[in-house]
């Protein structure tokens, strides 16, 4: 009867060996995927494996393979917004190579950051994937043991670096073309502060579209991101006495309060004023009455694609360059006149 793993007693690649009637070489070559050996064998000593719940010492492993199988991610973005949607991509990509990640939140100041970054060699952890609240530039890590560094979510000017971004100016054509063909033909912005990257790529975006349609492009309204900016925007765009009719706003946030103050103005949505927004952010879009359209960034595919461009760098690709994750419309009732089949 084969013994199985427990508090007391530690399998070893010697008790394998034993049970499968093999050498710990054979073993060996098995459980790292070298060396010429029978499917009749690797069957065999896979299914005394797992049989005797055998789980192989992390320490001996990163030894032979001179890896710890681990990554660091440094996120910036204290609420977890965005990076815990890219945390989990991320997972899903270094699952298979069986590799964990350590979550550092250096959200506070540029020496917490830094003491982050120390830990996080100290552990000899395999590569560092740097996230953050916004996609604007940031100065790159630079670190002089040459570890393995991608960017998700955040963007740097260094033309060796690894970035995988959100497309926002596809973003901002896709928000006003969806407006467009619902028949809006005077379309406004509301959205945060005007020095974000992400607002002036999806105005950039946004004036594509409006330029091709010879359609008016009026003045942005800048602000903060919350909902209180959408809706004062709103009430001083209507009391100017703007026949607006369709609005694309920031984030879900000045969604939620653009369909506030459109509510309180008598103004049907999405028969008078359509409403589309950016994030699809599921606790705001799905409690706003009308629900709220919303440009989703994908950020569990961007955290996936920016966790396999990782690994490839980490194996000793040469993996540079910008990767522009495609963004799609998850239509609510706020901006959806005509069917969308």
């Amino acid at each position: 009867m084969m013994k199985k793993a427990d508090n007391k007693t530690r399998i070893t690649i010697k008790d394998i060996a034993s049970a499968a009637n093999v050498s710990i070489s054979t073993v060996s070559k098995v459980m790292n995927g070298t060396g010429s050996i029978s499917q009749h064998t690797k069957d065999k000593i896979t299914r005394v494996i797992n049989d005797m719940d055998y789980r192989p010492s992390e320490l001996a492993r990163s030894l032979h393979q001179k890896k710890t199988y681990t990554i660091g991610l440094l996120s910036s973005d204290g609420y977890g917004r965005f990076s815990l949607p890219i945390l989990k991509g991320i997972e899903s990509a270094l699952a298979e190579a069986q590799i964990s990640v350590f979550l550092c939140n250096a959200s506070g100041s540029p020496q917490e950051f830094k003491r982050h970054i120390a830990s996080l060699l100290a552990k000899h952890v395999d590569g560092i994937i740097v996230t953050a609240a916004k996609t604007d530039k940031r100065e790159p890590l630079n670190l002089k043991n040459n570890t393995p560094v991608v960017y998700a979510y955040t963007d740097v000017d260094d033309d060796n670096a690894m970035c995988v971004l959100p497309d926002d100016f596809g973003a901002g054509e896709l928000a006003c073309q969806h407006l467009v063909e619902q028949g809006c033909k005077n379309i406004v912005q509301i959205t945060g502060p005007e020095r974000f990257m992400a607002v002036q790529q999806r105005d950039a975006g946004c004036q594509k579209v409006l330029m091709a349609q010879g359609l008016r492009n009026y003045p942005l309204s800048y602000g903060s991101w919350t909902s209180e900016h959408g809706y004062s925007a709103v009430r001083d765009l209507l009391a100017q006495g703007i026949g607006i009719d369709g609005v694309i706003t920031g984030n879900d946030l000045i969604g939620h309060g653009v369909l506030q103050a459109l509510y309180e103005y008598h103004k049907s949505v999405p028969g008078d004023v359509a409403v589309v927004s950016f994030d699809n952010w599921q606790v705001i879009t799905e409690l706003c009455r009308p629900t709220l359209s919303s440009i989703d960034f994908q950020l569990k595919e961007l955290g996936r694609i920016a966790g396999e461009c990782l690994i490839e760098k980490i194996d000793g690709q040469d993996r540079r360059g910008k990767i522009m994750v495609p963004c799609y419309l998850q239509p609510g009732e706020s901006s959806c006149k005509y069917s969308q089949a």
